[in-house]
């Protein structure tokens, strides 16, 4: 997973970016509306919308925003009516992508997507076709910085996780869906700073990829696919040697 945690690390560097633009405001309005029709609008009984509104308040999103994104979500506020739908796929190279997004419009965001794969080598393929080979799962992010390896696997058994894996700035922690929400209370209860927590998909089988051409084409395929207004996140199913990520990049 060496070549994947890397590529993983450079998605984190550009989310940074993403946020200072205000691209990341979108993600987090479309996540919070979905968190409150899904689950209502009290935090304190909605780990998702709880967690929606922290994300929010890290890249310091006024609270009036907040608000009104949660009373969109209750139908209060009028206004596109977002759900959450999965595409799968492919990459170059035979690579599988699992597709998030939030979206107002199936039939514009399938276009946009579909459109996207074609113009870079990949293809959309139909419900079920990749899936097998990822795994539901809680995502945990803690920040490596002040936290060593030995005191983070202890506190990741602790608090109820089910993996840890080492990347260059931040510990990614693994933990059953239904899990997630418990884990990450544990943890800040024991003075971690936590990142990122979200349910989301990991690969369970990876692909092999030994040259830099293919590898750019895959990264150019996922940057295009993220800048999509609709995408919230791309899983792909890649290994790829630190060093040719780095010829590619």
């Amino acid at each position: 997973m060496a070549g994947h945690s890397h590529w993983a690390q450079i998605k984190h560097k550009k989310a940074k970016i993403d946020a200072q633009r205000g691209k990341i405001f979108t993600r987090i309005i479309r996540e919070i509306t979905v968190a409150v029709r899904e689950g209502g609008a009290n935090p304190d009984t909605n780990p998702r919308l709880r967690t929606a509104i922290e994300n929010a308040r890290k890249v310091n999103m006024p609270t009036e925003t907040i608000e009104r994104a949660i009373k969109k979500g209750t139908g209060e506020l009028g206004g596109e009516n977002y759900e959450e739908v999965l595409y799968e796929g492919y990459a170059p190279g035979g690579v599988a992508l699992m597709i998030l997004t939030y979206t107002d419009n199936r039939n514009r965001t399938t276009s946009e997507v579909r459109h996207v794969l074609s113009k870079h080598g990949g293809n959309l393929g139909s419900s079920g076709c990749v899936s097998f080979l990822f795994d539901r799962v809680g995502i945990i992010e803690v920040p490596k910085e002040g936290i060593s390896e030995d005191e983070i696997y202890e506190k990741a058994i602790e608090a109820g996780a089910e993996d840890v894996e080492v990347g260059e700035v931040a510990y990614t922690l693994y933990t059953k869906p239904e899990d997630l929400y418990a884990v990450k209370e544990a943890l800040e209860s024991s003075g971690l700073q936590i990142e990122r927590a979200e349910i989301a998909y990991k690969p369970n089988t990876l692909v092999q990829v030994q040259d830099s051409e293919t590898a750019k084409k895959i990264f150019k395929l996922l940057d295009t696919l993220e800048d999509l207004d609709d995408v919230k996140e791309v899983i792909a199913n890649f290994d790829i040697p630190k060093e040719v990520i780095e010829q590619a990049t």
